[in-house]
């Protein structure tokens, strides 16, 4: 834990200000700021942690303020992670944040409840909480100019030691193996290797490291004085280092194929395409990148790294043992049955193999490239044909009809066959046969929506009660109604995304969309506590789950470059 006497900022001067000294500081600030002075006195509040009094803040209420601008100041600043319930308590009563709990409402005047030496508390999240005291401390004849509130003073950073080298720690590291955070200077996190999903710059709130939040510098800075922007509270350096965190390569070309399990079989595909040929895999990928953008340098360089996996490992041919029948079979009965972006990569597929191609005979690493693009360019059409066709794809409901006469089931037993799917469906989902209260709800999702059991029907089923069983954990009751539309907008889509890939995957992404959908998760903030719980959940890295959303979104209506 951090000390009590950390030192904070006026946010009218911003000078530097000791904790005890605030009140008079900030009231000398405040009659000589030009700021409006009213007819009644504006409060001065203290909002401390009740366990880590090293975070505090210090606001101005006008007379005509409501507990729900203080509940927005101290959300906005401190605490909001994901939508949860909050409550003060004042004297005897309990002020909440929803309309629809029993209780006071906090649509009430602070001046009214409250006056100098009033003490009262806050919380928020009533599952992991976070409790605050306050106090008003005193009260001035000066208006905030903008906001009935206005946060005028607040602690500095608490230091933290580096776990490494003992100085000042900027980043936390969550420990996958205890569950704990470890904490790192920008100069020793780099030794930690670490993964950007799992580095978060260091939150000056009483709520960090707690559920999923994330300090936000838009929302805050709404109740800072006037001359605030949002850049004046985030670290520009900082924020470069958690894109991009020293030791990790974005740009290193090399990709794994989407739906390859990475065991010691396929590890040893890759590393022998990396051994051969990985550095003229990344200058490739890094002139595509240049030449036609991120996203088809992405392409690009899952592409052409599947495509040598495959011819590498499964063939055992180097780039230097490739001709016409090698290539033509890669192509078709392979490459086709891994389709990772299903419209753009059809179109580009074979344009990046030619493209790589030539790149590798002028680079010296093979000899015959027109007779291999000559190839790959007469079996596109085959190619397309393979990759769009639902035959690739195996039949689930041939798969289940057969597991069912397998297991003895009578075929014409209309309800030993239902009940025999049900019990596949639900296995499939990863979830236990033997639930009665997921088979009763599978059965009425059958009988009332008249779900047949196809290989599409039985897949949405299985992802949305993958969905929903991770929902159950959660506060946020849209959350489920959110990855509804989403599976439904995919189960709709022309391409079938659904009827392929991994479902534990699928589910995960659904479920990382709908709470970044609902600002649960905050893109570019690395890994909050939310997302992985997610990964962890699915038993899935969350880099697998970042990129299936990205993947996920071209497939939803109103998104920019969605598919048709």
């Amino acid at each position: 834990m951090a000390p009590r006497n950390v030192p904070g900022t006026c946010m009218l001067c911003r000078e530097p200000v000791s904790r005890r000294g605030t009140l008079r500081h900030v009231e000398g600030c405040l009659r000589s700021s030009g700021w409006p002075a009213g007819e009644k006195p504006s409060l001065i509040i203290t909002v401390q942690g009740r366990y880590d009094r090293s975070y505090w803040l210090v606001v101005l209420a006008r007379p005509d303020a409501t507990l729900e601008d203080l509940d927005s100041l101290i959300r906005d600043v401190w605490v909001e992670c994901c939508g949860h319930m909050s409550a003060f308590s004042i004297g005897k009563e309990s002020y909440l944040s929803s309309e629809e709990e029993p209780g006071t409402s906090m649509a009430v005047s602070l001046s009214g409840l409250v006056s100098p030496g009033s003490s009262f508390s806050y919380e928020y999240d009533f599952g992991s909480t976070t409790e605050l005291d306050l106090k008003v401390i005193g009260a001035i004849p000066v208006m905030p100019p903008e906001n009935p509130i206005c946060l005028i003073a607040r602690n500095n950073p608490p230091p933290f030691p580096c776990d490494a080298c003992g100085n000042q720690a900027e980043f936390s590291l969550f420990d996958d193996e205890d569950g704990t955070p470890r904490f790192f200077c920008r100069e020793c996190l780099v030794s930690a290797e670490p993964d950007p999903e799992c580095v978060e710059i260091i939150d000056n709130s009483p709520r960090s490291g707690i559920c999923g939040y994330v300090e936000d510098p838009d929302a805050a800075v709404y109740w800072y004085p006037p001359g605030w922007s949002a850049e004046d509270l985030a670290s520009p350096e900082l924020e470069e280092i958690l894109e991009n965190p020293p030791g990790f390569d974005p740009d290193d070309g090399i990709y794994p194929v989407e739906d390859l399990s990475v065991d010691a079989e396929v590890q040893s595909m890759m590393d022998a395409v990396c051994a051969d040929i990985g550095p003229d895999i990344k200058a490739f990928v890094d002139e595509e990148r240049a030449a036609h953008g991120e996203l088809y340098g992405a392409m690009a360089g899952e592409t052409v790294t599947g495509f040598c996996i495959f011819t590498y490992g499964l063939h055992g041919k180097t780039i230097r043992e490739w001709d016409v029948p090698l290539v033509r079979t890669c192509l078709i009965e392979e490459i086709a049955q891994n389709p990772i972006f299903p419209e753009e990569w059809l179109e580009n597929a074979v344009p990046i193999l030619c493209r790589f191609l030539s790149s590798m005979e002028a680079a010296g690493g093979l000899q015959n490239a027109a007779e291999l693009i000559s190839a790959l360019k007469e079996a596109e059409p085959a190619f397309r044909a393979a990759a769009t066709s639902r035959e690739k794809y195996q039949d689930l409901s041939d798969r289940l009809f057969k597991r069912a006469l397998d297991a003895g089931v009578d075929p014409e037993d209309e309800n030993a066959l239902m009940n025999f799917v049900m019990r596949e469906v639900v296995t499939m989902a990863g979830m236990d046969p033997d639930d009665s209260g997921l088979i009763e709800k599978l059965e009425d999702l059958f009988k009332d929506d008249g779900i047949v059991p196809d290989s599409g029907d039985l897949r949405v089923s299985a992802i949305l009660f993958r969905c929903e069983e991770f929902c159950a954990r959660l506060e946020d009751g849209t959350i489920p109604g959110r990855c509804g539309t989403i599976v439904g907008d995919l189960a709709a889509h022309p391409a079938a995304p659904l009827s392929r890939g991994d479902e534990d995957l699928w589910s995960a992404a659904v479920v990382y969309a709908a709470c970044r959908e609902a600002g649960l998760i905050r893109p570019g903030k690395g890994g909050t506590p939310l997302a992985r719980e997610i990964g962890s959940f699915f038993d899935l890295e969350p880099s697998s789950v970042r990129n299936k959303v990205a993947a996920l979104k071209k497939y939803l209506p109103g998104t920019p470059g969605a598919e048709d």
